[in-house]
């Protein structure tokens, strides 16, 4: 971290040079031990422009700050006039962005070698999970610029998994007639295919080989977990991941095991105290502050993402692993639970407002068969006080999610 932070991100991203100098570090120091705490913390909403994340080298700053290999080459190729050939082989896969996500409307560039990195941290997903090379995956992640999606389709590559991936509104034939001994999509998705309306089976000849379920794009709560163990075939397991917006890779369970495991090689993890920014001790919990570690399209360091928990170094007891995991924090409040568990509500989104110093909650919700949703809301109003409930299409719903990176709980008060 001390040698990516003074040979590479000091030297091209302007947008963190200010920051540490407004810190008081020089290039000569951000190397030095304990140089990064000192930086202030980063949101994504501190972004007014994208472009300003991505590290761009440009001869001079690479002839100050480069290793003398890169300096060399550069030096060597504009004495030959051969610079543009350089920049070919050797900047441009490292550095430049080909390929973009987005979060939160952010988006985070990746070049060549962050994409080969991505599908290795992919791969790692994967093999945690228990794939093997003769497994066929059904992916019902939606395609599009997300960063769960194209970790799934690069992992898959780099692990020689056969896949296939049909979208969300992939339905249970299409799934059956690949055949899967894999399924990886959004929670609500899955619960959607596993859960059809009014008795259908066809759900459960589609799963019928499926030993593990992929689930990522959002987080995965124990109601909604249960709920698709409930309609796998037996001894089939749920194997989450997540990451918070921002970070370039999704944190994954192993088979078996509980939190999420990290990339020590790619990534830095701080837990700290949510009020004065100061780390945490132990294994006390606090706010997760994530970091870039080689990352060289765009970059993002010490950036706050709003979820809690505790960092575990110990190995683990399910897999041996010892690169550390993050234990989640569960944050959301009890109604949380009941809306992910409620077998007639497909997918849900609940908003928190406050009104004339009145908070009000409101929940979207899109429900698992057609009709008339009065029952249904009736139900609900048992068991949660709603402000208002809305009945939107799926598809709505989904674009809300969007939005808000994948997040179900919406804090809109000021």
């Amino acid at each position: 971290m001390r040698s990516y932070l003074s040979r590479e991100v000091f030297p091209y991203s302007a947008f963190y040079r200010a920051r540490f100098q407004a810190a008081g570090l020089g290039h000569r120091d951000v190397g030095a031990r304990g140089a990064l705490p000192r930086l202030s913390m980063t949101t994504l909403a501190d972004i007014d422009d994208p472009a300003a994340i991505v590290l761009r080298p440009d001869e001079a700053t690479i002839q100050k700050y480069a290793r003398f290999g890169l300096v060399a080459r550069v030096a060597w190729a504009k004495f030959r006039g051969t610079q543009s050939l350089v920049n070919q082989r050797f900047i441009d896969p490292m550095f430049k962005p080909v390929h973009w996500h987005v979060d939160e409307g952010i988006p985070i560039g990746s070049s060549p070698d962050d994409l080969e990195r991505l599908g290795e941290l992919g791969r790692r997903w994967l093999e945690r999970a228990g794939l093997q090379p003769y497994d066929v995956v059904a992916g019902l992640l939606p395609a599009g610029p997300n960063l769960p999606y194209w970790q799934l389709v690069l992992g898959c590559r780099h692990a020689g998994v056969s896949a296939i991936h049909l979208g969300a509104a992939a339905t249970a034939q299409q799934v059956a007639a690949v055949a899967p001994t894999v399924i990886a999509g959004r929670p609500s998705d899955l619960v959607r295919l596993l859960e059809p309306a009014n008795g259908d089976d066809r759900a459960g000849r589609a799963v019928r080989g499926v030993h593990t379920a992929l689930v990522a794009g959002e987080r995965l709560d124990d109601a909604t977990r249960q709920r698709l163990l409930a309609r796998l075939p037996a001894g089939a397991v749920v194997v989450a991941a997540w990451s918070p917006p921002g970070a370039r890779a999704m944190w994954s369970e192993c088979r078996g095991g509980d939190g999420f495991h990290i990339a020590p090689d790619s990534e830095l993890v701080e837990i700290v105290d949510p009020l004065s920014g100061v780390p945490v001790t132990g294994r006390a919990d606090g706010e997760i502050v994530w970091s870039a570690i080689g990352w060289r399209g765009s970059v993002l360091l010490r950036l706050r993402t709003a979820a809690y928990g505790r960092l575990d170094d110990a190995p683990c007891p399910a897999c041996g692993r010892a690169t550390g995991r993050v234990m989640l924090t569960a944050v959301e409040p009890p109604f949380a639970a009941v809306l992910s568990a409620h077998p007639g509500i497909a997918a849900w989104q609940a908003e928190l407002r406050a009104v004339d110093g009145v908070e009000e909650l409101l929940v979207f919700f899109a429900p698992t068969a057609t009709g008339h949703p009065g029952r249904l809301v009736r139900d609900l109003d048992r068991h949660l006080a709603a402000t208002q409930y809305v009945v939107v299409p799926r598809d709505e719903l989904d674009l809300r999610l969007d939005e808000h990176g994948g997040r179900r709980l919406v804090d809109l008060r000021d």
